[in-house]
């Protein structure tokens, strides 16, 4: 396979990455539908042809002496005419209807490609749809895992007025406020519209990589971007991080746990979602002020689970969502709001849902190949290997240096977003226009199995405008 090199590092191939849906999907089948009504159009003026010409053929026979050879021509022309367009109208229509079939196997066969994902991936959907009851866990019109998602948080608890089968598991529920607090960090100074960048600040905000100036995020965080563009407007990007811990409920109060993921793949309020509202409701969005989000695993399911709710998306106007190693088929994504994901063809994580990717105008789906060393360690190392985020974040830095015209059309879009080429930080003098500035937003699980009598509340959960703040 061969790559190339960005600072240094050897990159995949972007031309070895399988895409489907996104922009090419929609001018491809734009392109057919328009060539389908035109037809369809054609055919409805020609069927009319013959009725016209027949008019015509009478009105001259009646008024032309009987023996005029003018009219007599005519009337065989004219009958000729009246066939001739009655073919074409029949065959306008075939032809129309072929149209209509390479559109509707145009869409089969990218939808076999989507779902053509091959290894582990393959094997998880399958194993989920199987292992799903129908009668039981299965919710209709929802993926196969939700149900029973839904199913095993009512086991645990805090998810309802049932009394939990084992309560020690998890304490309290996704409804229970969390304390956050908001500290102001170094600023990003690169072009935060590169794939790149959204990969980085991924690793940032897991604390797999440290920002800026040197320091590292603390777990249970989600990284706030606020971009100012030349129009006046902001861009604001939300970094969500994926599990950071696999305890059922983390005892430190950590909110990337085993509960987590619970609360979010069941389709149902969540901790960080908590965090993610009350950090955009911090940030007092203006008319013309556009969200993007960057996720990873766990934390697709919680911006995903967001983009259900409208009554969010009309306070937080979102316009693109990057994903790496998420679960975007477990949720119904808004046709307004553009989504690029990427996920690796042995990555059981984008299979968790027990739905193949379905390729859609706004949807952008792409699927990396094998890495040589996965299988090397044993199946367990090859799921880890998957889905590691220092692997997705490099495959994200190769996708930059990619010509699918879907991938280059997001690309397009989350450069208008978040202002392309939009770098560095200015400086706060006199005269300085607005400033780029990043700030950590750390949520903290109040009622955990070790702290069980810690105060909870089922209250609407209310943006605050003066989160605690610690000093930059």
């Amino acid at each position: 396979m061969t790559g190339f090199a960005v600072s240094g590092e050897e990159l995949r191939d972007p031309s070895t990455f399988v895409v489907t849906g996104g922009a090419s999907f929609r001018v491809n089948l734009e392109a057919l539908d328009t060539a389908i009504g035109a037809l369809a159009s054609a055919a409805s003026v020609i069927a009319g042809l013959p009725v016209c010409l027949e008019a015509a053929r009478a009105a001259v026979w009646r008024g032309a002496c009987a023996g005029s050879a003018s009219a007599a021509v005519f009337d065989d022309e004219a009958a000729a005419l009246i066939g001739q367009a009655a073919r074409a109208a029949l065959d306008t229509r075939a032809t129309a209807r072929g149209v209509a079939a390479a559109a509707s196997g145009y869409r089969a066969a990218e939808a076999q490609i989507a779902g053509a994902a091959g290894g582990h991936q393959l094997i998880m959907r399958g194993l989920v749809w199987g292992l799903v009851p129908p009668g039981l866990w299965r919710v209709p019109g929802e993926a196969p895992v939700r149900g029973g998602a839904q199913s095993l948080r009512l086991l645990l608890g805090g998810a309802s007025a049932v009394p939990p089968l084992v309560p020690w598991v998890v304490a309290g529920g996704p409804r229970d406020r969390i304390s956050v607090v908001r500290s102001e960090v170094a600023a990003g100074s690169e072009d935060a519209s590169t794939f790149a960048y959204a990969g980085r600040s991924l690793q940032q905000a897991q604390g797999a990589a440290t920002l800026d100036d040197g320091t590292s995020v603390p777990p249970s965080s989600v990284l706030v971007e606020r971009i100012p563009k030349p129009d006046g407007s902001v861009a604001v990007i939300v970094t969500v991080p994926g599990t950071q811990t696999w305890s059922p409920d983390d005892p430190g109060g950590g909110i990337f746990d085993g509960e987590g993921n619970l609360d979010a793949m069941a389709g149902r309020d969540s901790h960080a979602r908590q965090l993610i509202e009350r950090a955009l409701g911090d940030q007092q969005l203006r008319a013309g002020d556009v969200v993007v989000f960057n996720a990873h695993s766990q934390g697709s399911l919680h911006v995903f689970g967001l983009l259900e709710d409208e009554d969010f998306r009309r306070r937080h106007p979102v316009v693109a969502v990057t994903v790496l190693g998420g679960v975007p088929t477990a949720f119904r994504v808004p046709d307004d709001v553009a989504v690029l994901s990427v996920a690796n063809r042995d990555d059981v994580v984008p299979g968790l849902s027990g739905l193949p990717p379905v390729p859609r105008p706004n949807v952008v789906d792409v699927r990396t190949p094998s890495y040589p060393d996965v299988g090397s360690g044993g199946l367990l190392d090859a799921v880890v290997t998957a889905h590691g985020l220092d692997r997705y974040a490099s495959d994200a830095r190769a996708l930059d240096a990619s010509t699918d015209p879907s991938v280059r059309g997001y690309a397009s879009l989350l450069g208008v977003a978040v202002g392309t080429g939009i770098i560095g930080t200015a400086s706060a003098g006199a005269g300085a226009g607005p400033r780029r500035e990043r700030f950590v937003y750390t949520g903290t699980d109040t009622t955990t199995p070790a702290t069980p009598g810690a105060p909870s509340s089922s209250a609407a959960l209310r943006p605050s405008p003066s989160l605690p703040r610690q000093p930059k």
